[in-house]
């Protein structure tokens, strides 16, 4: 490739940079820019070459009947075979065949010499020559055979956009506090973790769901209807894409893998000191709760990335409601969705912690905020120790506090002796257990057995970050229940660095059910499909396919003016009074090629 400015050859890297995946030059030299100078870029594709199977061979003779006449003849036959059955226009193979004929005749004459010596003023002496050369050729255009319908096509399509699926629940985390809501701007106090409510993201392992499964629970596998659930149940890609190829195995196709997002605007989240609560711990005041998560883009660049929407296939959450009659405008709520600089700071200090920098050999390279203790040994990696027990003082969650530490921290005290008394016994006792409320459990365990829980209750707390990394050595379990092998840290992109800004543009989808409408709330498609359930009843279900383009945002924060460097994700649910849980069929940032 070579780019030039005014005839000037420029330099890779200084004056432009190329995207060889997207095919797209840009150029980094302003000044280039601002003189209206005419760029001209040049290159050789190789995108076909070498790609077609060739096969061409030829004939030649002659024959010289006397040292003055020979006769000859040519045949060449030259075909091609294409790399895949359907070729596009401009690149089909070919199937032809050429022959000719060729004479060559010459003679010497001393008679047309003799009629030379005619001409006035002309003396010739030396014998003329007469030559004769003649040539015939004739090309046989052929069809080559092995091509889909014998036809050459414009465009198909397939390649016309690209995805970067955003879909695979490990990949996020707890989301720091959106600048939309007030508290986010207190780093003094346990305030700005007052209004987290608990959301929980998740693909329910297909133990639960598989008919041959033998590692499901005995009350699960019985339970027809819970299997039967909307927002359990596993999804198949007929469901949504009917007109998809199905790849299949022994007559079985693959279910989706499906994102769910189980929001319960009620209950505590993990860091949730918020003492005003009901007798059974639940937060009063559900409407003005959130619960959100947030994670790093590794593509940051949109607008070199061509990025051009957000694009998801979302249940319809409202499907009880409407078969009960029950359903109205208060159950829903709002799903916002930023893209651009988001803070890292989870736990909002200013600080950054990772799990692997609280110290395992009893020295104090810690510090101590209202949240809990933070390293202050510089980072080198994120990385637990290996040493044994070490686990157990490491994977402590955002706090770095142990369950034991955080019963006798002094910020945590003020929040149990609000609420003793003010929650029933029980309930107290279960928070007196863990008052940061970030203990996980894995989606399988002996104690969920016992007490029969449903798939739903079961990955109510796969996201909390305590004690979410297991050793062998603290596992209770004979399988494995981690649910990463990594440290949590607050540096989600990992760059050693805590950023606090917030710089994003913000989009708004409604959750209503007046709003799920084809034409309105960023909604350009819907599937409607009867499903046969496990418990026998046949089904009635309807997804809607969103598609948000990056342009129509709702509102920017902070100074943030093209899409050049947009390296974070954050999504949070609010204004909900009720659980709900939104189950994502895809969910994609859209690129257009």
């Amino acid at each position: 490739m070579e780019v030039t400015a005014g005839g000037v050859k420029l330099t890779e890297g200084t004056d432009y940079s190329v995207d060889y995946s997207a095919g797209e030059v840009r150029i980094l030299n302003q000044s280039l820019i601002d003189a209206g100078t005419a760029i001209n870029v040049s290159l050789e594709s190789n995108t076909d070459y070498a790609q077609q199977r060739k096969t061409m061979f030829g004939l030649n003779w002659e024959y010289d009947f006397s040292k003055n006449f020979q006769l000859g003849g040519t045949f060449q036959h030259l075909s091609e075979q294409a790399l895949t059955t359907k070729v596009s226009m401009g690149n089909e193979p070919l199937n032809n065949t050429l022959w000719g004929l060729n004479l060559n005749w010459k003679h010497e004459s001393q008679w047309l010499t003799n009629m030379l010596n005619k001409i006035p003023f002309l003396h010739v002496t030396q014998p003329s020559n007469i030559s004769l050369t003649a040539e015939f050729a004739h090309l046989i255009a052929g069809q080559s055979h092995g091509t889909q319908d014998n036809a050459s096509y414009l465009d198909d399509f397939e390649t016309a956009k690209n995805t970067i699926d955003v879909s695979s629940p490990t990949s996020w985390i707890i989301s720091s506090v959106p600048s939309m809501f007030p508290e986010s701007q207190d780093k003094t106090t346990l305030n700005s973790g007052f209004n987290r409510s608990l959301l929980a993201w998740y693909s329910i392992d297909p133990l639960f769901t598989r008919r041959s499964s033998s590692l499901a629970p005995s009350h699960i596998k019985s339970d027809l209807n819970q299997l039967s659930n909307y927002y359990v149940r596993e999804v198949y890609p007929n469901e949504i894409f009917p007109n998809r190829d199905q790849s299949s195995y022994n007559g079985a196709t693959s279910p989706l893998s499906i994102l769910n997002l189980a929001y319960y605007p009620s209950e505590r989240g993990p860091y949730n000191f918020n003492p005003n609560l009901n007798e059974l711990g639940r937060l009063l005041a559900p409407r003005q709760t959130w619960g959100g998560m947030m994670r790093k883009l590794d593509t940051n660049d949109f607008e070199m990335a061509n990025v051009e929407s957000i694009e998801f296939w979302l249940l319809d959450p409202f499907i009880y409601e409407r078969q009960d009659g029950t359903l109205s405008n208060a159950l829903g709520g709002d799903f916002y969705i930023n893209l651009g600089e988001v803070s890292e700071d989870v736990l909002h200090d200013g600080k950054k912690f990772y799990e692997s920098g609280m110290p395992v050999d009893g020295s104090q390279n810690y510090t101590f905020t209202q949240w809990g203790k933070v390293p202050t040994q510089s980072t080198v990696t994120y990385a637990f120790a290996t040493t044994s027990g070490s686990r157990r003082l490491q994977d402590v969650g955002f706090n770095g506090l142990t369950n034991d530490e955080e019963r006798t921290y002094s910020y945590y005290q003020d929040f149990l002796t609000q609420i003793q008394g003010k929650v029933n016994q029980a309930v107290f006792d279960s928070i007196f257990a863990d008052p940061a409320n970030d203990d996980y459990h894995y989606f399988r365990g002996s104690d969920y057995d016992q007490i029969q829980a449903s798939i739903l209750q079961r990955y109510k707390r796969i996201n909390n970050p305590q004690g979410n990394s297991p050793d062998t050595e603290s596992r209770s379990e004979s399988y494995d229940t981690s649910y990463k092998t990594t440290p949590d840290v607050e540096d989600i992109n990992q760059d050693y660095t805590l950023n606090e800004y917030e710089k994003y543009y913000q989009y708004h989808v409604s959750i209503r059910p007046e709003d799920l409408e084809v034409g309105k709330n960023f909604i350009v498609d819907k599937r409607e499909y009867s499903p046969t359930l496990r418990n026998g009843e046949r089904g009635h279900e309807t997804w809607y396919q969103f598609r948000i383009p990056l342009s129509e945002f709702e509102d920017r924060q902070g100074n943030i003016n093209d899409f050049t460097s947009i390296r974070f994700m954050r999504m949070f649910l609010t204004n909900f009074e009720k659980p709900i849980v939104l189950r994502f069929g895809t969910f994609d940032l859209v690129r257009g090629e």
